[in-house]
């Protein structure tokens, strides 16, 4: 529909309510997944490769869930809708089931099926934006996702604090086998049921738009220099899958090992490429918006240096803050210095579900999406710097409240820029393929940071954080790399649909 009309705002509310439920999953993985994989035994060493289910399966699954929601369409069930369903229902089973893993090897894929169901419900969340919303509401809309990322993220980080105040007891007992307590089932449990029902709300109160006509029934004919872009892209993603591959395997287990596991993702992925969902996602890699492109730095910086919060953040809290270096030199302070970060974190979604009230407000006075983006990611930065200031708990609460103003508008903008600049005829394959700008930048990190972390950053998480607040700051200047030339984008709009 290419006159869509406003919405009101508990229209908007409720085609978002569905992703409180989705972040409130991903909230408890981020919070418990590397307990749980303590608990039932596992190696610290291992743990960075026992997490590689989320970047890996968002990278593979949420462009293919793009891609077929474009293609799709029902009048009963709609264009986006059955994928959220199938997700939920995906997701849910893994929430139920996850706490009561008996071994590692049984929590690692019930991992992969957790965010096999929350990516399928995620990314069409997405594409709803885009497809329900005309220019002037896509602020709102992306807002209220924002809304709805830290409200549910701090459900699931304050959840072990909110329980005990309801009766719930939060004691490990004696008939668990696998020792993983109640302060962890139970927000799993809820988790199961919140997805499920907030889901099931949006798809009762949302109806989308029909296709304005049939060509995304029809079959996509490659011309001559799509087919040509189709075989570089391929080769392209393989070779450097098989790079990274090689070269975490060859970390882990040796260099006959990386050499045969990086062959081995070089044959797999090719063919599996093959498939014909693939060749649609790799012609609209060659057919990228430029805005989209431009983005791509931004995204890089981003995501290379967010996910060090969440792996340093505890740890130089316990360190500096509670005199505990490790749980053997201190147990007790570790302790306290892991609760605290914890509350870290949740005052961290707090601050995020806060600002994104004003967020459309704050863009529409600055009167620059980019310029606005920048200015929230130079206040996370000046978030992570805060902790060299110094070794108070309460400098990391201060610096933790600043960078969840930037997690509002890192959860938003990029989006809305994006939001703008692409064909609604491939609104969602887009949308899944800018999920791999988060993917990526989180692999390489995870391969090249254990490089030089106990030289470059002296075996310290406090500079850890310093190296996530430098990465904050090169976001921010790459901000000024994206158009937003308005001619520009509608022209991309208008052309970036061929073939359908």
């Amino acid at each position: 529909m290419k006159n869509k009309p406003n919405l009101s705002f508990w229209q908007i509310w409720n085609m978002s309510f569905g992703f409180l439920g989705i972040q409130y999953g991903f909230g408890l993985q981020q919070a418990n997944m590397s307990p749980i994989y303590r608990y039932l035994g596992a190696e610290e060493s291992s743990i960075p490769g026992l997490w590689l289910a989320g970047p890996l399966t968002g990278l593979l699954l949420q462009p293919i869930i793009g891609a077929l929601s474009d293609k799709s369409w029902s009048p009963r069930w709609g264009r986006r809708k059955p994928y959220v369903f199938i997700g939920a229902i995906v997701g849910s089973i893994a929430m139920i089931l996850m706490p009561n893993s008996s071994s590692v090897l049984m929590a690692a894929c019930l991992m992969w099926m957790l965010d096999a169901g929350l990516n399928s419900a995620m990314e069409p969340f997405r594409a709803f934006v885009g497809d329900m919303l005309n220019e002037k509401q896509r602020p709102t809309g992306f807002a209220v996702q924002s809304f709805m990322v830290g409200f549910g993220q701090t459900l699931a980080n304050l959840m072990p604090f909110i329980l005990p105040m309801i009766g719930i007891s939060m004691a490990i007992t004696h008939e668990m086998g696998n020792e993983i307590p109640n302060s962890v089932r139970f927000p799993f449990y809820i988790g199961a049921a919140g997805i499920l029902i907030t889901i099931f709300w949006t798809m009762y109160t949302t109806n989308e738009y029909p296709p304005e006509n049939d060509d995304y029934k029809k079959a996509h004919v490659f011309s001559a220099e799509e087919q040509k872009s189709i075989s570089f892209w391929r080769l392209a993603l393989c070779i450097g899958a098989a790079i990274m591959g090689t070269l975490f395997a060859i970390r882990a287990a040796g260099v006959t090992t990386g050499l045969m596991w990086g062959g081995g993702i070089f044959v797999g992925l090719f063919v599996l490429l093959q498939l014909p969902v693939f060749k649609e996602i790799l012609a609209s890699l060659s057919a990228m918006p430029k805005v989209m492109r431009q983005l791509w730095w931004v995204k890089f910086f981003t995501w290379y240096g967010l996910p060090l919060m969440w792996q340093y953040l505890s740890l130089s809290v316990a360190k500096y803050a509670f005199d505990a270096p490790s749980p053997e030199a201190n147990p007790q302070g570790f302790e306290d210095g892991s609760k605290w970060g914890s509350l870290c974190f949740a005052m961290f979604s707090i601050s995020c579900f806060v600002i994104s009230i004003f967020l459309p407000a704050i863009a529409k006075r600055i009167g620059s999406r980019r310029a606005t983006h920048a200015v929230f990611l130079s206040i996370a930065a000046i978030g992570f710097f805060s902790v060299l200031f110094s070794d108070s708990k309460w400098i990391y609460f201060t610096g933790m409240t600043l960078i969840g103003l930037a997690w509002g508008s890192i959860m938003s903008m990029p989006y809305l820029l994006l939001a703008s600049a692409v064909s609604p005829a491939r609104m969602g394959v887009y949308m899944g393929i800018f999920n791999g700008f988060i993917c990526i930048p989180q692999f390489i990190g995870m391969l090249t940071v254990p490089l030089f972390y106990k030289t470059v950053l002296g075996d310290d998480p406090r500079n850890a954080l310093v190296l996530a607040g430098i990465c904050m700051l090169l976001a921010a200047g790459s901000c000024f790399l994206v158009s937003e030339n308005k001619a520009d984008m509608e022209v991309e709009v208008s052309g970036g649909g061929g073939g359908h």
